[in-house]
C-alpha cells in the first residue's frame, strides 16, 4: 500500500473529492489495512429519491462503486488505476435521505483484476444493499 498515491493524497486533504464523491456526499471515516477494509459515509439528499420517497437504486448503486472503488484505491501504487468493470448490485430496503454508511472489502488481489464486496446501511445499522465489483488495474 503506497500512501502517496491519488487516493491517500485526496483523504488527507492535498488533493480535491472526484466530482462523483462530492455529489455523493461522500467523506471518509476509517481503513483498516489488516482487514483491507474502508468505511466511508454518505449524505443521501432528498434530490436523490424516487417516487416513493427512496433513494433511487442507481444512486445507491453509485454509492456502493463509491465505497468499493475506494478500497482498492486506497491499496494501489500510485503509478495504478482501476476501473469498475463489473458491478452487482442487491437491494435489501428502501433508504430514505440522511447519513448512508458504505464499508468496503477487497476480497481478491490478482495480476489484472481485482475483486470487492460492500454494503450500504442507515443509521440505525440496518444493511440497506450490498454488492460486488470487479476491478480493472491499470498503469497510468
Amino acid at each position: 500500500m503506497d500512501r502517496d498515491n491519488p487516493f491517500w493524497r485526496m483523504v488527507e486533504g492535498k488533493d480535491p473529492l472526484p466530482n462523483a464523491a462530492y455529489l455523493l456526499g461522500w467523506s471518509f471515516i476509517d481503513y483498516i489495512p489488516k482487514h483491507r477494509q474502508i468505511e466511508v459515509s454518505f449524505n443521501a439528499l432528498a434530490t436523490f429519491t424516487n417516487p416513493l420517497g427512496g433513494i433511487q437504486g442507481g444512486m445507491m448503486t453509485a454509492m456502493l462503486d463509491d465505497t468499493m472503488g475506494p478500497t482498492v484505491y486506497a491499496n494501489l501504487e500510485k503509478n495504478q488505476g482501476a476501473v469498475t468493470v463489473k458491478l452487482s448490485t442487491f437491494y435489501k430496503r428502501a433508504a430514505k435521505p440522511g447519513h448512508i454508511t458504505g464499508i468496503g472489502r477487497l476480497v481478491k488481489c490478482g495480476p489484472k483484476y481485482w475483486y470487492t464486496a460492500g454494503m450500504l446501511k442507515d443509521s440505525d445499522d440496518n444493511i440497506l444493499a450490498t454488492a460486488t465489483a470487479t476491478f480493472k488495474i491499470i498503469r497510468l
